[in-house]
């Protein structure tokens, strides 16, 4: 039974050490350059999320913790009785994993309106590049804008915590390892 109780005592102590704040100490994240421009028949939207790595996020990638963002996406019109009305509501998801047998970091994308995307690298700075980055995403078609009505884009962040096996779950139930959620940015705009 001791031996038990100081396994617990042990896992529990490993778990904490690994739900201290995965971003940099003061930082908070946050969504910026938030950009729209026209392409050929999409409006598209750019955006970077700004945070600072703190070394428990770098050691846990390279330990293998799989990093997820959800970045969630609205468009809303503005102009109706009621207010804004949702116009589309998506979500674009970046997983970035660490291959210590074959030392590449492996991103993927995939998402609503996106084509699941899947980009390898040696270098860490860029695969971070590629996790916190939006690029040229096709938010809305134009031929569906309406001319003359005022549009509202906003965009959050999620780095959705890892789940701990189901015996840690039950044990440590109220551990969420990197569970942080930036605010919303918005952006508006006429047609």
């Amino acid at each position: 039974m001791r031996k038990f109780l100081r396994e617990c005592i042990s896992i529990g102590l490993i778990v904490f050490s690994i739900t201290s704040p995965a971003w940099g100490e003061g930082t908070n994240p946050h969504i910026s350059d938030l950009t729209l421009r026209q392409g050929e028949k999409y409006v598209l939207l750019s955006a970077r999320l700004v945070n600072e790595f703190g070394e428990e996020m770098h050691e846990a990638l390279q330990g293998g913790v799989p990093l997820t963002f959800n970045y969630r996406i609205q468009l809303t019109r503005k102009g109706s009785i009621l207010g804004e009305k949702v116009v589309r509501s998506r979500e674009i998801i970046h997983n970035l994993e660490y291959d210590p047998v074959k030392q590449l970091y492996i991103f993927k994308t995939a998402g609503s309106g996106h084509k699941p995307a899947e980009r390898t690298t040696k270098e860490q700075d860029l695969a971070i590049e590629w996790l916190t980055n939006i690029v040229d995403w096709p938010l809305y078609p134009l031929k569906k804008l309406e001319k003359n009505v005022r549009y509202r884009v906003r965009v959050m962040a999620t780095l959705k915590s890892v789940e701990l096996p189901s015996v840690l779950g039950y044990l440590f139930f109220f551990t969420t390892i990197f569970n942080q959620e930036t605010p919303w940015a918005q952006l508006d705009f006429t047609f």
